[in-house]
C-alpha cells in the first residue's frame, strides 16, 4: 500500500478530493439517537474525493469508478489538517458493501456528488447506541451544468450541497434513523498530504468494530506513509519511486 502512495504521490486510492469546512445540526433530540447527535453537532471538515482516478481537469469523470466522502466532526472551528483528540473520523463509499464494489464502479452516478447515497461499509460500537452503521444521503442532486467540482461549489454557495447520515442497528432489515445534517459551506486550502482520515479517529465515541476493520488501520497509515514520503522526494528534487522509495527501505 505505501508504495502505490508513494510512487503515485497521492493516495493509492481516492488520490484528488476537495475539502469543504461544513456545519452539522442536529436532528435528533431524544434518546440514544438523540445522544449521539448531539455529541456529532457542531463544525467539520469534508473531503469529496473520485475514489480511483486523477482529476485531470474531470476527464476522469467519464470512466467506471465510485465516489468517496470523508467526514472529520470536529470540537473546533479552527481549519486544520491535524486531527484533535475529540475528532471523530467517517468515511463513505457510493457502494453498499464491499463485495459490491465492482458493481458501483459502473451504478455511482460520477458527475455529481449530490445524485449518490454513501455507506460507511463496515460497523461501529457507538457510545449508548450498541452495534451500528452509518450512511450519508445527499438531500437533493445538483441541477446545474458543469463537472462535478462546479455542481459542488454551486450548491454550497446556494445553501444546497446538504448531507443527510443516517444510523441504523446491525442488522439488513434494520430501519435507518435521522441523526444530523452535515451543510458544505466553501471549500478550503489545506495540505491534503497532511489531511489523514482514520475511522480509529474515534472521539466522539464512534469505534470501528470486527476483523475487516481491524486491517484498516495498517492500510491508512500505510497510505499516508507513502504520500509522506513521495512529498519529501519531490520537495528534494527526486522522484518517488526511486530515491523515496529506498529512503523507506533505510538504504541511501
Amino acid at each position: 500500500m505505501w508504495q502505490g502512495s508513494l510512487i503515485r504521490g497521492a493516495r493509492l486510492f481516492h488520490p484528488d478530493g476537495v475539502v469543504y469546512c461544513a456545519g452539522v445540526k442536529a436532528l435528533a433530540v431524544e434518546g440514544e439517537v438523540g445522544a449521539l447527535a448531539q455529541r456529532l453537532a457542531g463544525p467539520a471538515l469534508v473531503r469529496l474525493s473520485g475514489g480511483i482516478w486523477r482529476w485531470r481537469g474531470g476527464k476522469g469523470e467519464g470512466r467506471p469508478d465510485v465516489l468517496g466522502i470523508a467526514v472529520r466532526f470536529r470540537t473546533s472551528e479552527e481549519v486544520t489538517p491535524v486531527a484533535s483528540a475529540g475528532d471523530q473520523d467517517l468515511i463513505f463509499l457510493s457502494a453498499r458493501r464491499l463485495s459490491l464494489l465492482p458493481i458501483a464502479m459502473f451504478t455511482t452516478k460520477r458527475r455529481d456528488f449530490l445524485d449518490n447515497d454513501y455507506y460507511a461499509q463496515l460497523p461501529f460500537k457507538v457510545e449508548g447506541f450498541g452495534r451500528a452503521t452509518f450512511r450519508l444521503v445527499p438531500l437533493r442532486a445538483s441541477t446545474t451544468k458543469g463537472n462535478r467540482l462546479e455542481r459542488l461549489e454551486r450548491a454550497a454557495a446556494a445553501g444546497l450541497a446538504l448531507l443527510r447520515l443516517e444510523v441504523r442497528r446491525g442488522g439488513a432489515r434494520a430501519r435507518w434513523m435521522a441523526v444530523a445534517d452535515i451543510e458544505l459551506y466553501e471549500p478550503v486550502d489545506v495540505d491534503q498530504n497532511a489531511l489523514r482520515f482514520n475511522p480509529f479517529q474515534s472521539g466522539k465515541g464512534i469505534v470501528p468494530r470486527g476483523l475487516l476493520q481491524a486491517t484498516r488501520l495498517a492500510t491508512y497509515t500505510a497510505s499516508y506513509l507513502g504520500r509522506m514520503l513521495g512529498a519529501r522526494a519531490r520537495a528534494r528534487g527526486g522522484k518517488p519511486g526511486a530515491r523515496g522509495e529506498r529512503r523507506a527501505r533505510g538504504e541511501r
